[in-house]
């Protein structure tokens, strides 16, 4: 007799045990799920911002490789090349020039930029102020590091 009360307590607590399992098993799917749903959505908007970031880079290039190839195409003078300028910055991205005379060269030099990283740079001939040449390094990624006293020059104001 003992033996049957036993087994009957026995088969009862295994229930009781078993239940308490499932239950348990239930809070943490749910847990789980709410969890891998705010790390997956953090994650997914973070990603979106990179990508974002990135795609506004490319488009903001674009507009500059635009200027350099339709002005190696078509300008003559800088005042061909401002114009060209000015028509292709529609959005109005584009930073003003900086127009100031290589020291080097003896060229007139215009700096068309969006921000200091990404620029492109047209020489002119001083007395015929025709096009020499464009430079597109810092879009290619091989601008020189500017030392801190260059930076300072370039913040200057500048003539146009």
């Amino acid at each position: 007799m003992q033996l049957k009360h036993f087994f009957i307590a026995s088969l009862l607590l295994s229930v009781a045990l078993l239940s308490l399992v499932f239950m348990q098993k239930g809070g943490y799917v749910s847990q789980a799920q709410t969890t891998y749903e705010k790390r997956t959505t953090d994650y997914f908007n973070k990603a979106s911002m990179v990508i974002g970031g990135q795609n506004e880079v490319i488009a903001k290039n674009a507009v500059l490789w635009r200027i350099a190839c339709d002005a190696q195409a078509q300008a003559k003078t800088s005042k061909d090349f401002a114009t060209i300028e000015k028509k292709l910055d529609f959005n109005k991205i584009i930073l003003a020039p900086q127009i100031k005379t290589d020291k080097a060269t003896g060229y007139l030099t215009r700096k068309v930029a969006w921000n200091a990283d990404y620029y492109i740079v047209a020489s002119f001939d001083k007395a015929s102020s025709a096009l020499v040449n464009i430079n597109v390094d810092a879009l290619l990624g091989k601008a020189p590091v500017q030392s801190a006293e260059e930076a300072l020059e370039e913040d200057a104001p500048t003539e146009e």
